[in-house]
């Protein structure tokens, strides 16, 4: 006898308890997953991570062939700003590797520098100093004073016989000893900090320098030095203050370098005595100025 509609229907969804477990775990699974995203987030849209900016930097990177870490290196916090003291002019085309160094360089770059010469390669302008792989740019335009170079080639001429003509190496400004202060004293190689303010308190007790050979008198200059430095100074020195020996007193003679307050006592009472002096040569008569003393100081001296 067929089964009545009602029968099969009850028969075909009637599940046992184990099955009703089974259904309702499941159902619970697929809700917790259809309402998660609605109880952790808040709606509100997320924001995507633009990665345009990076991609532009490392296109740019790779066009100009950078190392990044050379880059890193380059423009970290240089101890070449340390170095302005030693400063002094050369050329990079016979300069040496203890001097580079000195100057500041770095001993990596010194040497790239040097392999660079030796390979055949030659400086022919302050600017090609910024060809040399990894060099701090900063610190090169610092030192572009000091380079013995031209700032820029010559215009060649067309049909010029002797284009040669119209270049001009590069020659530093003659130095006034008696005017520089100690700025331009101490760009000089060998000069620092100390001995170009010796060199300027010197010549101010003196009255300015009528020689270079008095530079040996500077309390701690190097007579190398003096010769290495003889040729950037103007040889064309006379003193800028000047002693009336008629009329000095004896405090303003003993101020001098070339003597001191026992021998200006004596000369003032030798002129005192004696009458003004007539000529220079007459202070020869007083017997403790030793003639060596009195060519030095006679070139301070007027009537």
């Amino acid at each position: 006898m067929e089964k009545s509609f009602k029968q099969l229907m009850k028969d075909y969804f009637n599940f046992t308890n184990g099955e009703r477990k089974a259904f309702v775990i499941v159902l619970s699974a697929v809700l917790l997953i259809a309402i998660a995203p609605l109880v952790l987030f808040d709606g509100t849209p997320r924001q995507q991570t633009d990665f345009t900016l990076l991609e532009n930097l490392e296109a740019n990177d790779t066009a100009l062939n950078v190392n990044p870490r050379d880059d890193r290196e380059q423009y970290q916090d240089y101890p070449e700003r340390t170095y302005a003291q030693n400063r002094f002019v050369f050329n990079p085309n016979i300069i040496s590797l203890n001097e580079l160094k000195t100057l500041g360089f770095k001993p990596s770059i010194a040497e790239r520098i040097l392999k660079f010469r030796n390979a055949g390669g030659k400086f022919k302008v302050k600017s090609d100093l910024y060809k040399i792989y990894g060099i701090n740019i900063v610190f090169v335009e610092s030192l572009l004073p000091y380079i013995d170079l031209p700032e820029q080639l010559p215009v060649q001429v067309e049909n010029s016989k002797a284009p040669s003509t119209l270049f001009k190496p590069f020659v530093p400004a003659a130095i006034d000893l008696n005017t520089a202060d100690t700025v331009a004293l101490n760009r000089l190689r060998g000069i620092g900090n100390k001995l170009s303010q010796r060199i300027v308190n010197f010549r101010e007790k003196l009255g300015g320098f009528y020689s270079l050979e008095q530079l040996n008198e500077v309390y701690g200059l190097n007579p190398e030095v003096i010769e290495s430095i003889k040729p950037r100074f103007n040889n064309q020195l006379k003193p800028f203050r000047l002693i009336n020996i008629n009329i000095v007193t004896v405090e303003e003679l003993g101020q001098h370098p070339y003597l001191n307050k026992t021998l200006a006592q004596i000369i003032v009472n030798y002129r005192t005595q004696h009458g003004a002096f007539e000529s220079k040569d007459e202070l020869l008569n007083v017997k403790v100025l030793d003639e060596k003393t009195f060519e030095k100081l006679k070139n301070y001296l007027i009537l």
